[in-house]
């Protein structure tokens, strides 16, 4: 089992509401476990000391441990509790105490912050902690008695850690999918797509491994521009390759169904799609620049195509301006804040204001009061108006600034801190 099947399992654990501890650790194989420690008699299993003594960083958990069931908050919490645990051993025997200590804070706080891939690779290595130390070039130790780590570098720390873990997975971009990740003559049986990630079970009955399972997922800054494998697993034991496959559907719709969840709890976002009768009349001729545009949902992949994904506040673009050259149009999500680049073609025109969901018009009111203090809610990018090159992306620091300035905004206009809408880390980066 790997780690992704494993949270799968602990997330329905706490979903019971079971008060039973279990168990989460590494065998020796590297294979992932979540299991009950006691038996109906309340007595601890035998292997349980088994399972301790293979990998000194097990954990055990309740329910209570996790403030939700989501996937996203186990996920994180089993594997932020792991490095912070590393620390705590490894720092009995370490050279460099103050740094692994003030790295394992720095990771636990910020594990949102790195892309899935990122962290998936983490789950494969016995011991992450020591890894984040040789990919990270800082000293994450700080003198400043309020910090826990150096969060002046922390966004350069996690820029730093993303480019060394793609240079150890050794992606290439060049080549098809199927191609670059299984040479040979594959044949595509099964393909999935969910949670900006591709699923595909392939099958070469002349390769020494007759199956393979691929997942890939999208990664880069602007919508659909390119895919990074964050996994592939080859058998020649066809159910066992059913099994890896809709595994991994399973927990990517979850992951896709614990944010709706989430959502509709904490900002009462409600599903509906969007069409060409919440727009003003007659504009998608317009300029769309400065302006709240619709998406058409058929140009979205199908878990997106609902309004918290099609409102888009445009930005700049040759394409945002009619009959221009150029087509591409800029901007970010209404709700995500995420930055994203669409073809005129995809808009289906600028949203009629009257016609928005609640929660819609709660943060376009915020938008406009983000402006009137002088939040740079677009972060600009550098766009050349002769052309439509895709725009530089903003650095981890500005995006880092720009997200303490929105936090101050939403903590003066909602003094309940249980209301404030939490940014939720999706895999569109």
């Amino acid at each position: 089992m790997n780690f992704n099947s494993a949270i799968l399992s602990l997330s329905n654990k706490v979903g019971d509401g079971s008060t039973e501890q279990f168990i989460v650790y590494r065998d020796m194989h590297g294979g992932w476990h979540c299991d009950y420690t006691q038996n109906q008699y309340g007595e601890t299993y035998d292997w349980v000391d088994d399972a301790t003594e293979h990998d000194p960083f097990a954990l055990l958990f309740s329910a209570a441990d996790f403030q939700s069931d989501s996937i996203s908050d186990s996920y994180n919490t089993v594997l932020g509790s792991r490095i912070r645990l590393e620390s705590v051993i490894g720092n009995l025997f370490s050279n460099d105490k103050e740094n692994h200590g003030a790295l394992a804070n720095f990771f636990s706080d910020n594990v949102g912050a790195f892309s899935r891939e990122a962290t998936d690779y983490l789950t494969t290595l016995e011991r992450p902690l020591a890894a984040l130390a040789e990919m990270c070039p800082f000293d994450m130790a700080t003198d400043h008695e309020d910090w826990k780590y150096n969060e002046d570098i922390a966004a350069d720390a996690i820029g730093r850690i993303e480019n060394a873990v793609r240079d150890r997975l050794h992606i290439h971009m060049d080549k098809p999918e199927i191609e670059r990740q299984a040479p040979g003559e594959y044949k595509e049986l099964a393909k999935i797509n969910i949670n900006d990630s591709d699923i595909i079970l392939a099958e070469n009955p002349e390769a020494e491994h007759r199956y393979i399972v691929i997942e890939n997922r999208f990664t880069e800054y602007y919508n659909n521009q390119g895919n990074n494998c964050i996994f592939k697993g080859h058998t020649n034991d066809y159910i066992e390759a059913i099994d890896e496959f809709t595994q991994r559907v399973q927990y990517n719709n979850n992951c896709v169904q614990s944010r709706r969840d989430c959502l509709r709890r904490s900002d009462g976002v409600e599903y509906a799609e969007l069409n060409s009768s919440d727009c003003l009349p007659g504009s998608g001729g317009a300029d769309f620049t400065g302006e709240l545009i619709i998406i058409k949902a058929g140009e979205l992949r199908p878990e997106y195509r609902t309004a918290d994904s099609q409102l888009v506040v445009c930005s700049h673009g040759n394409g945002a301006r009619p009959n221009a050259k150029g087509t591409s149009v800029f901007g970010e999500e209404l709700f995500s804040g995420d930055k994203v680049r669409y073809g005129r073609h995809q808009v289906q025109g600028i949203a009629d204001e009257s016609k928005l969901p609640q929660w819609a018009k709660e943060e376009l009111a915020l938008l406009n009061k983000m402006k009137e203090h002088g939040v740079n809610e677009q972060l600009q990018c550098n766009e050349s108006p002769q052309n439509s090159t895709p725009a530089k992306k903003p650095t981890l620091q500005e995006k880092l600034d720009f997200a303490k300035k929105k936090i101050a905004i939403h903590d003066a206009e909602r003094k309940d801190s249980r209301n404030v809408k939490p940014r939720i880390h999706d895999g569109r980066e």
